[in-house]
This record gives structure tokens, sequence and C-alpha cells, in this order.
């Protein structure tokens, strides 16, 4: 058994560097001075210091061209602020945005996908701000952008770290009211949830698996993106979930029988396709998976935004398993 600190979507953006052959920002020739977009229309403001990965950052009042990499983007866009430009919103390196969020994301200029960023690109934006949201296991050229703008830099190591950058972002482009409007209507919802189905969430043990292939598969614990919205909705966890001292697990595919006692097993689907991935589909060819508990019930549910990484999508996933609650 072995485990990892990385997120299951840093996997992701190490698959597409490691493809590129690249582990730093390149500076590409932009494609012309095409229009940036809307800013973001925060309440005017007095400078602010924030604490960040990088240092305590002076942020420029009423900031208006914000540019976003990573995470950072979803975490604005729940605010109600739209940066002018972002890293690539595709399936390779999706940002999980939810459906009323979509037509705006797709006004943002692209600076360049995962840590391949355009710095040419980003400096044409004449940003006045820019956010980097993203895994400490890479280099964001975060000396680079703070070069162009003041850079706010959150380096993420596990999925609660997500939160927390995006009430500090809040604050640093003023919509703190904002921010904890969404925080309350959460943790309402999942209050409203843990009373309704007290009963259903003290007998059903939950777990969450996927696969990226290689005769391998991963658990989600209590601690993980999923995992801590089904914590605050009460649930009980299966015993290889229950241990959130690391958010995953992996195993190898002859390790299937941990999940035994599971009673539902959540898979992730991806927002951008509604599909599946293919490594976590194929779980099902193995015997071993055929003879859980959970699946011989009819009981592996998808979850959209698997890896929820704001409040924005968290409350998403508090629907569904609303109503995966509601159907048993």
């Amino acid at each position: 058994m072995k485990t990892h600190a990385l997120s299951t979507r840093s996997r992701r953006l190490a698959a597409v560097a490691s493809a590129a052959a690249l582990l730093t920002l390149t500076a590409c020739g932009s494609d012309g001075d095409k229009a940036a977009g809307d800013g973001a229309k925060s309440s005017p403001s007095a400078p602010k210091v924030i604490e960040a990965t990088n240092g305590k950052i002076t942020v420029p009042a009423d900031v208006k061209r914000i540019v976003t990499v990573s995470y950072a983007t979803g975490a604005l866009l729940d605010l109600g602020v739209q940066p002018v430009g972002t890293s690539t919103l595709d399936e390779n390196n999706p940002v999980e945005l939810l459906p009323a969020q979509k037509d705006a994301a797709a006004k943002i200029e692209p600076i360049g996908s995962g840590i391949e960023i355009n710095i040419e690109k980003v400096a044409s934006l004449k940003p006045d701000l820019i956010i980097v949201e993203g895994a400490t296991a890479f280099d964001w050229g975060v000396k680079k952008l703070e070069g162009i703008a003041p850079t706010l830099y959150f380096g993420v190591d596990k999925p609660v770290d997500l939160l927390t950058a995006q009430e500090k972002i809040a604050t640093a482009v003023g919509r703190d009211a904002e921010f904890k409007k969404l925080k309350g209507d959460y943790e309402a919802k999942a209050a409203k949830i843990k009373a309704d189905y007290a009963g259903k969430l003290n007998t059903v043990k939950w777990s969450f698996a996927s696969s990226y292939g290689g005769g391998e598969f991963l658990v989600d614990t209590s601690s993980s993106w999923v995992g801590r919205v089904l914590k605050d909705a009460g649930a009980t966890f299966s015993t290889a979930s229950a241990d959130g001292t690391e958010h995953e697990v992996t195993y190898s595919t002859e390790k299937l029988d941990v999940l035994a006692d599971a009673d539902i097993i959540l898979i992730p689907k991806l927002a951008a396709t509604g599909e599946v991935p293919a490594d976590t589909k194929d779980l099902d060819r193995q015997p071993s998976w055929q003879n859980l508990k959970a699946v011989k019930a009819g009981k592996v549910v998808p979850v959209t935004y698997a890896t929820t990484d704001r409040y924005g999508t968290s409350i998403d996933v508090l629907s569904q398993l609303e109503t995966v609650l509601k159907g048993l």
C-alpha cells in the first residue's frame, strides 16, 4: 500500500506536464491583442495585505483586471468575479465549473494550460492582480508573474487548503459578503441533511474509489474533497475511508476487498463530459470488484465534482448526496 500527497487533479497536471516535457512556465509569443473582456467588479476598497504562500502581498484597491491560474478561476467565479485571463478550460486540464458559470468562463482569455503559462499573454492583459492556486508540487513560475503584477500564490497540499484560499481570495477582491453567504449556504445545507437523514447516515457506510490504471486504485478518506463534504453532512465512513491522516490511499487492485464493508461506493464523473473516467470504469472488470457488497447492491454512484475545490461545487455535491440518501 502506498500513500500519495498529490491531489487527483495534480496528478492529471503532472501527466500533461510530462507529455510536454516541461515543468516550468513558458513565454510563448502571443497571437495578437484580443479584447480582454470585462474584469472583476468588486466594490471600492482600500489596499489590503493578504498572507499567501509567497508572503504578505499588498493587493491594490478596487482590483478590476485579474488573471487566474488553476483552482483560482472557480474560486473567483463562485464569488461573481470574472477574470480577464485564465488557464485553459478543457477536458485535458479541467476547471470544474458549475453549469451557470460556463457562459462566463467562455469569455475569459486563455493564458495557457496547466503550468505552461504564456507570460507574454498574461502581460498583454494588463492585470492589476494575478492569483495562482495550485499544488505545491509544481513550479508555477510565481517570480515571473510577480514581475507583471502583484501575485497571490496559494499553495495546496491538502483539500482543505482550497477552502482557506477561497476565503483569502474573497477578501483580496472585496467579496467578503459573497463568501460569507456562500459558506453559510453550504453549512446550512449540510446541517439540514445531517438532521433530515440522521438514521440513514448513522447506519450506512460510505467510501470513494477511483483509478488511474496501472493495476492500482485509490480510496479517498474523510479528509478528501468529497470526504470532507460527507463528514460535514454526518456520514459514516467505511473502514478504508475512516482514517483521514492521508486524504487518499493507493492500493493494488488485488486489494479491492478493503472496500468490503462499504454500503455505498462513490466514483468520479467528469463535469466536462458527464462520463466516468475510463480507468475507474475498468474496475468493473475485476472479479473482486464484482464481489463487493455495494456493487452487488447496485450502490456504486458516480459523483460530479469529485475533487470539489470550493464552496460552490461543494454545495452541488451535497445536493448529489441528498439524492442518494432519498433513494435508500
